[in-house]
């Protein structure tokens, strides 16, 4: 009997040891830390939880929470929600008015001169124009904290809005005072209404998620969620509790759930590649995003230090970019462009309040200016927070050098054939500089044709000039625009291309000199023939001439001689005819 006894007593226990610890939330503003698997019901929380690694914490049951009650699940912990009522306090809402929101009251009670009276978040002022239609009466130009009417209660009325104040305002709640001086009051979020948007002021208490946290057939009121680790939410609904942020590299799952009120324009944020499973959900809707993807910052990463960059369609609003980066040539970590420098271009994907899916798209043109010619880029934009933007450039190299021969004359020119192919797929006009050594070669490799298109070899001949004798060798390669310069590895190979040797030798002038005299000597010689021809032409003439006069001269003194011995006259014509005197 007493060995039975004793059995039962340490089954019992073993049974109460291996059960999961029962406690309960603090309610004093304490922290608790959640070691092991515990099973919560309901509570009063005010304070904070802590819910460590290899722990879980089983919540069911209605929750009130105080303001600023904090649940941190740390790595490897897991928070599950399973049919919670979380109910908070000063879950402070607006409902958003814009032009022709309206909203229905429909209450059942006896009482056809109720009072009516609406509170606005804002004092509305008069260039407001605010005109509120109720059960077909309207009333224009309110102004004011706060709008008074008399309705019917019995029946079900709408509220119809219009206004033309550009600042947004709206109600905070309604007061319903009937007959039997009872106050019924309506807050924005319980409002049933259509064209405006219930935004929440601020949250009561935070959720934060570094392992999992389970939501499932929960109504969750007021709620910071932040999932750094995975989340999933399923059948249930949220009410002031967005948006919910999901990190990047974590996951959301938002199963057959709605979600009405947040503090943004998004319902869910998914930051940068965070992952998102939406099915069959609701969002608040209107202007507020079921869920959008915000990429933390949009930075292009470009392999050039100076480069124009133009970008469209970018982010939520399509917008046009045109920008220049200005790096330091020696600095690639400044080779850089924010093409996100509002939240706007920053969000590229997105599911609206109509439940209509968008994407970003966005393209980006890099344009590297040289005078080598212009290397570009076109690419769809990337929707990560930082992406490398690579330009395309020519692939080059010099192939060959020969020298027409190994032997030169030194001073003189001496042909070389220089070899160029561009395997890559850009057309460029390169430039190129030859060397002997370290010191820049005479060439003429400034005012060769160089330019080639995408997978061409080519021959460029040139003239070497070397004016020391011995052997030397010539080494061609790319002289890059200080553009170029620091991606010149990119581009081609910084060695270039070496020539074999070429003897260089001055030519002896002894065996240049006799030529030179032989040709002197002929030229002297034609030249004297020359004049000594001339000479004697001119040398015949004169004698002709004067073997003429003697002739003429020599007739007349004869006869004059015979008319002496005669003692007569005679006179002769020009044609040696006499004349008689």
């Amino acid at each position: 009997m007493r060995t039975a006894t004793f059995l039962t007593i340490v089954m019992l226990t073993s049974v109460i040891l291996c059960s999961p610890v029962l406690a309960s939330a603090p309610s004093d503003g304490s922290t608790v830390t959640v070691t092991d698997s515990v099973s919560w019901n309901g509570g009063t929380f005010d304070g904070e939880i802590i819910v460590k690694d290899g722990a879980e914490l089983h919540w069911t049951g209605e929750i009130d929470i105080d303001q600023d009650a904090r649940i941190i699940v740390e790595e490897g912990g897991i928070l599950h929600f399973d049919d919670v009522d979380i109910q908070t306090e000063n879950a402070a809402s607006i409902l958003h008015l814009y032009d022709g929101t309206q909203i229905g009251i429909d209450e059942n009670i006896d009482d056809n001169a109720a009072t009516m009276t609406v509170y606005f978040d804002i004092d509305v002022p008069e260039n407001a124009y605010l005109n509120m239609t109720v059960d077909g009466t309207t009333t224009n130009d309110i102004t004011g904290e706060s709008a008074t009417f008399t309705v019917d209660l019995s029946q079900a009325y709408t509220i119809t809005i219009d206004h033309y104040y550009p600042f947004v305002f709206g109600i905070t709640h309604i007061e319903l005072f009937h007959s039997n001086a009872e106050l019924l009051t309506l807050n924005a979020a319980d409002l049933v209404q259509t064209g405006g948007i219930i935004y929440w002021n601020q949250a009561t208490f935070s959720i934060e998620n570094h392992g999992t946290f389970i939501a499932e057939q929960s109504m969750i009121m007021g709620a910071d969620i932040a999932c750094d680790g995975p989340c999933t939410i399923d059948s249930s609904e949220l009410y002031g509790s967005g948006p919910i942020h999901v990190a990047d590299g974590s996951s959301l799952t938002f199963t057959e759930s709605n979600m009405l009120g947040s503090r943004t324009d998004e319902d869910i944020i998914l930051h940068d590649q965070a992952s998102i499973d939406y099915t069959n959900s609701t969002g608040t809707g209107g202007y507020t995003d079921a869920w959008i993807r915000l990429l933390s910052k949009r930075e292009l990463v470009v392999n050039a230090p100076v480069a124009t960059v133009v970008a469209t369609g970018i982010g939520y609003s399509e917008a046009s970019i045109n920008t220049v980066i200005y790096g330091e040539l020696d600095d690639p970590s400044t080779w850089t462009v924010n093409i996100g420098t509002n939240e706007h271009k920053r969000i590229v994907e997105w599911l609206d309040g109509n439940g209509v899916y968008g994407q970003e798209s966005g393209t980006i043109k890099v344009t590297v200016e040289t005078n080598w010619g212009n290397f570009v880029v076109d690419t769809i934009a990337p929707q990560t927070s930082s992406a490398n933007i690579d330009v395309v450039y020519p692939q080059l190299s010099i192939d060959k050098i020969e020298p027409e021969a190994v032997t030169a004359d030194t001073g003189r020119t001496h042909g070389v054939m220089v070899t160029i192919s561009n395997t890559g797929t850009i057309a460029v006009d390169p430039n190129v500089r030859c060397y002997v050594g370290d010191v820049e070669a005479q060439t003429t490799v400034s005012t060769a044709n160089w330019a080639v298109e995408p997978g061409q070899t080519k021959d460029v001949p040139i003239s070497w000039y070397h004016y020391e004798d011995g052997a030397a060798q010539l080494t061609c390669k790319f002289l890059y625009p200080d553009v170029l310069e620091p991606v010149s590895n990119l581009i081609a190979s910084d060695a270039g291309m070496t020539s074999g040797e070429v003897s260089f030798t001055t030519a002896e002038e002894v065996e240049e000199l006799p030529i030179i005299l032989y040709a002197i000597i002929i030229v002297i010689v034609v030249i004297f023939a020359g004049v000594l021809a001339i000479r004697a032409g001119k040398e015949a003439s004169k004698e002709y001439v004067a073997h003429e006069t003697t002739i003429e001269q020599s007739v007349p003194e004869e006869d004059e001689a015979s008319d002496d011995s005669e003692d007569q006259e005679e006179w002769l014509d020009a044609d040696g005819n006499p004349i008689i005197g």
